[in-house]
């Protein structure tokens, strides 16, 4: 039959309901509603996920791992369920297939815009750039990621579907099949390792290549830690899967077909995605011919469709039937590409490129691409990619399900007739490489037929050959020499057996003359005989007549006698004819011997000249690597020396401090080249940052203007809340003021006025202040100079700016205050380090007496666990859930002066008296950052979470990139003893309150420039890309001529260009 549903009787419904089976191809991620059976289970391997970077997702063919990845566990994973990530993810889904390292990195590509709009040829040098990179070394993913990151915040999951690719198609007679799999491995390896890229790896592989992966040990371990066996679905589960999406798509299905299609299906996992084809082809039968618009799926609907054991093959086969004939020998080349025989009855798909899949089958790409409409129709999907997905030349074409070798026979037929194709194929491609070092000889029959006939009956192409040995050219011409010489060869034994027949020949005419005479002879002595006996009759009566007989007797006799000499004659003659022609013979074999020699002569030349041509390729190819690596090398050299360039301008702003125009341009250009070309260090490098930092400052900038609002070395508390917008500052002046941005400029509000006590100083000096969660309630602690033992922490409303309460009991200066996460209390270390307190606003208590001094102390974000950095060199924790349970962890032996948690809550950084910071991630130190050269005040992380401020009694501020922590950090050092800091509430300053002996701010009482009055809070813009792009507003023009060779190079090595796009170019 040509079509299932026109062979159906029956009037059709007027309403088809979108069909809620995906048939043999996995569910899509945008199909999760769709996705039954599995609940659940998902939460298991984004643990596994979140713990080691790396999930193996394992099960027998069939068992919807796939489907489960896309629609249980990715739709989770972008809702944020890794709380230590950002929520930003983007997936690279990649299948290694016979090149898994050009696979991935087209994959990566995928993912940029700029890839999807570029034309062919340049997605051709786009796709060999990356490649090249992930060849170029181990951590080849790792910077092909961070090459293409578009935002800090993204995480990466790599996930490697169909995973057991890797070994199918792995030839482990080949080196360099091998060597492609090892480094495809360790690419995926280092990069879950290194721990400052944001890179998880997601793997889908069959359970019977499990054994496959022992040869990489790092993979195995891997494996072994973190891998998921895909449990089999029970049958509860299969029901769910069965009635889950028809209740979805609108429909109810009858309990007996639900029953029928549990009892078909039985406990193999294989046979899932046979029963998601069924169910698709059910409800395609039922849509459009059931017989009342509310008529529930049945067994009739079911039983139409040929059930689970015929509805695959039948729906295959009205696919075919819908061919043309030159389509239908289409189609056979199509799907022998896409599979292949492994073992007796072992299939495997073979995924192949669209155009890989026209060149074996010696037709157009359009060609190929109306067959496999043909097959992924809507409500058919046996090739993927689906219905819908646009058709180019290097679309990967795959049958959906391996299922489909088993059960469409035509399928079948086409992959044993393959598997027999390249059982020829290999056996004579082994035969030319021996016979080409002089191991084998030619093919001759029976071989040499059975080729013949493989050759006439398959009729290979380049591409089909080098699929399985790439030596196709090879290959062939030794079948062709093969041939030439078997005819050859029968050339020469017609001749001879016609050399032989012309020889007997002549031997029988001449021994037939011989017979003649002697015929002729005894016919002649019968008749003279009877002639004898009728004269001897006659004797006696005529004895004249006798005599005269006698006579004539006598004279026959002679005649006969001379006959004789005659026929003797010709006999010599007949003997010298046949030596003659002996002669001619073995003239004739010398000839043929030396006519050999000359044709092995030939062969040997041929096979020498073959080797030739091969040298001469690899020599070529050699050649033009070499060349490609100096172009390589040039440019990276030019590279360098351009980052070298950016780099000195950046340090000649020093030099123009009083220019601002050139410091401008100088500071531009070089954040031009370095943003460019330094891909090692990155954006923020602390001599462009400087650069930058002087060229706005000289131009008086706001983002780099203090803020005015405390006495000189008064600021001593900040604190910013994302919220609000606010800066909260308190300093030893007794002032607490909220800072708002207006009009380009940070604007102080006082929200407490000092106390006019007649003195210099105020009797309460604020060392420490925090704001609640909801930004409801603002806490202040600090020193009560007239009496230090009767400390106390103002407590002030936010909404009415008013001083609520007093919370008493603390002892000595009070600091680090931090609020819990719930607002109805917070934290504070007082009484130099030896308690450690808890306020409900109203009282407070001691909870934790350490042992000895705590120097500093955080909070976790969730409110969990409280660390202390320890005088005797120890990190103290305490764990608010268990009584304050106390763990000491040993950091060194210097003395530690701060701690701060990062924002995810798991690592820990702590600073030491010696200027060390070091980084611990669930207790175990894995980072050691060095550079200060004395104790450490303060750590404090952006809002963002993807920079860290370390401050230090070195008068220095440093900024980490917290995901590139081997890039050398950002160094502030304009300044001098530093009290706090904090990133502005949209992350682009950083503010400190620095404990000043001069400064450029000057103010009177009422904010006029006036009394010199040196201020404390010190500003520094922290986006290296608003602060470019605010110095082209202070430029007037580009550099010019001279400036160039002066401060890049010679125009006519480094072509000028613009330093700011929206100026001239004079």
């Amino acid at each position: 039959m040509s079509t299932l549903v026109d062979d159906y009787s029956g009037m059709p419904s007027t309403k088809v309901t979108d069909n809620p089976f995906p048939g043999l191809r996995p569910f899509k991620i945008e199909e999760s509603h769709l996705f039954f059976g599995r609940e659940g289970q998902s939460d298991e391997v984004l643990l596994k996920l979140s713990k080691n970077r790396f999930v193996g997702v394992i099960g027998p063919s069939g068992s919807g791992k796939s489907s489960f990845i896309y629609c249980g566990v990715l739709p989770i994973l972008y809702g944020g369920f890794l709380t230590d990530a950002s929520p930003n993810w983007e997936v690279v889904v990649t299948r290694p297939g016979s090149g898994p390292i050009d696979n991935l990195a087209e994959a990566l590509l995928k993912t940029a815009k700029d890839y999807n709009a570029a034309d062919t040829e340049d997605k051709k040098i786009k796709r060999t750039i990356v490649s090249t990179l992930l060849r170029s070394s181990s951590l080849g993913l790792v910077e092909a990621i961070q090459q293409s990151r578009r935002a800090e915040d993204i995480n990466y999951l790599i996930l490697v579907d169909q995973f057991e690719e890797l070994f199918r198609f792995k030839d482990s007679t080949d080196p360099n099949s091998v060597n492609e799999t090892l480094a495809f491995v360790n690419l995926l390896m280092e990069a879950i390792n290194y721990e400052d890229a944001p890179i998880y790896v997601a793997i889908t592989m069959r359970s019977d290549f499990i054994g496959d992966c022992a040869q990489f040990p790092e993979l195995t371990r891997k494996i072994n830690d973190s891998h998921y066996l895909i449990p089999q679905m029970t049958r509860d589960q299969k029901r769910r899967a069965i009635e889950g999406p028809v209740a979805v798509g609108g429909a109810k299905i009858s309990p007996r077909l639900t029953q029928q299609l549990l009892n078909d299906l039985g406990d193999n996992p294989d046979q899932l995605p046979i029963l998601q084809h069924a169910l698709m082809r059910t409800w395609s039968y039922w849509a459009n011919y059931r017989d009342v618009e509310d008529e529930p799926l049945d067994l009739k609907h079911y039983e139409a469709i040929g059930t689970m054991s015929e509805a695959l093959s039948m729906h295959a086969n009205e696919a075919y039937d819908e061919l043309e004939d030159d389509q239908k020998h289409v189609c056979e080349a199509l799907f022998k590409a896409i599979t292949e025989k492994r073992g007796e009855n072992f299939g495997i798909r073979r995924p192949t490129r669209l155009n890989e899949i026209a060149a074996i089958a010696d037709v157009s790409e359009d060609e190929v691409i109306a067959v496999i409409e043909k097959f992924r129709e809507p409500g058919r999907s046996l090739l993927t990619p689906a219905h819908g997905t646009p058709l180019t030349s290097r679309s990967m074409v795959d049958i959906s399900h391996e299922s489909l070798m088993r059960i469409w026979v035509r399928l079948k037929n086409w992959v044993d007739d393959e598997s027999e194709a390249v059982q020829m194929y290999m056996r004579l491609s082994e035969a030319a490489a021996q016979y080409q070092v002089g191991k084998a000889g030619l093919w001759r029959p029976p071989d040499l037929q059975l080729a013949l006939n493989w050759q006439a009956k398959h009729k290979p192409t380049l591409i089909w050959g080098q699929r399985y040995n790439p030596a196709f050219e090879r290959t062939m011409i030794f079948l062709e020499y093969s041939k030439k010489e078997f005819e050859t060869e029968q050339r020469i034994k017609e001749l001879e057996a016609k050399r032989k027949l012309q020889r007997a020949r002549t031997t029988a005419l001449v021994l037939g003359g011989f017979l003649l005479l002697a015929l002729v002879a005894m016919v002649y002595a019968f008749v003279q005989q009877t002639y004898a006996k009728e004269q001897e009759a006659r004797a006696k009566e005529q004895e004249k007549l006798a005599v005269e007989n006698a006579k004539k007797a006598e004279t026959s006799a002679k005649e006969a006698l001379a006959e004789k000499e005659k026929a003797e004659k010709a006999r010599n003659e007949a003997v010298e004819a046949k030596e003659l022609a002996q002669k001619n013979f073995e003239l004739a074999e010398q000839q043929r011997i030396e006519a050999e020699k000359q044709r092995q002569e030939a062969q040997r030349q041929e096979a020498l000249a073959i080797a030739n041509a091969d040298r001469a390729v690899r020599a070529q190819k050699l050649a033009e690597e070499k060349e490609r690596e100096a172009v390589a090398a040039k440019q990276e050299s030019d590279r360098r020396r351009l980052v070298a360039i950016a780099k000195a301008m950046a340090l000649k702003t020093i030099d123009y401090k009083d220019d601002r125009q050139t410091i401008a341009l100088l500071a531009q250009q070089a954040y031009n080249y370095n943003t460019r070309y330094n891909k090692e260090e990155g954006e923020y490098d602390n001599d462009i940052y400087n650069g930058l930092f002087r060229a706005l400052d000289s131009n008086d900038d706001p983002l780099t203007k203090s803020l005015a609002g405390h006495d000189g070395g008064a600021a001593r508390a900040l604190e910013t809340r994302v919220k609000s917008g606010h800066i909260y500052s308190g300093g030893s002046d007794g002032r607490i003021v909220i800072w708002s941005f207006v009009a380009g400029k940070w604007q102080p509000e006082l929200l407490r006025q000092p106390e006019n006590n007649g003195k210099n100083f105020s009797d309460f000096q604020i060392y420490s202040l925090d704001i609640s969660p909801d930004e409801s309630i603002l806490a202040a602690g600090g020193l009560y100079s007239p009496n230090r033992d009767a400390n106390y922490v103002e407590i002030y409303s936010l909404q009415d700016k008013t001083l609520k309460t007093k919370v008493l009991g603390f002892v000595g200066d009070v600091e680090n205050i931090h609020f819990a996460p719930d607002g109805k209390g917070f934290y504070a270390r007082d009484n130099a380090g030896r308690s450690i307190r808890y306020s409900d606003l109203k009282t407070v208590r001691e909870i934790i007496k350490p042992s000895v001094k705590i120097n500093f102390l955080d909070v976790s974000p969730d409110g969990n666990l409280l660390i202390g950095a320890g005088r005797d060199g120890n990190l103290y924790q305490w764990d608010a859930r268990n009584n304050f349970k106390e763990t000491v962890t040993k950091v060194g032996t210097a003395e530690l002066t701060a701690v701060a948690f990062a924002p995810e809550g798991r690592r820990i950084i702590v600073g030491d008296a010696r200027g060390v910071v070091r980084i611990f991630d669930n207790g175990i130190p894995v980072r050691v950052l060095s550079g200060h050269k004395a104790a450490i005040e303060q750590i404090k992380f952006n809002h963002a979470g993807t920079f860290m401020a370390t401050a230090s009694k070195d008068f220095s501020i440093r900024m980490w990139n917290i995901k590139r922590l081997n890039d050398n950090p950002i160094t502030m050092s304009d300044h001098d003893w530093i009290w706090s800091m904090a990133f502005t509430p949209d992350d682009e300053q950083l503010v400190a309150g620095i404990h000043s002996k001069k400064d450029d701010v000057k103010r009177d009482v009422d904010n006029n420039v006036s009394n010199v009055v040196y201020e404390t809070i010190h500003a520094w813009p922290t986006n290296m890309k608003t602060m470019s792009g605010l110095l082209c507003g202070y430029l007037k023009e580009n550099m010019t001529v001279e400036q160039w060779e002066n401060f890049v190079g010679p125009v006519k090595e480094i072509k000028r260009e613009k330093t700011c796009e929206s100026l001239p170019l004079k």
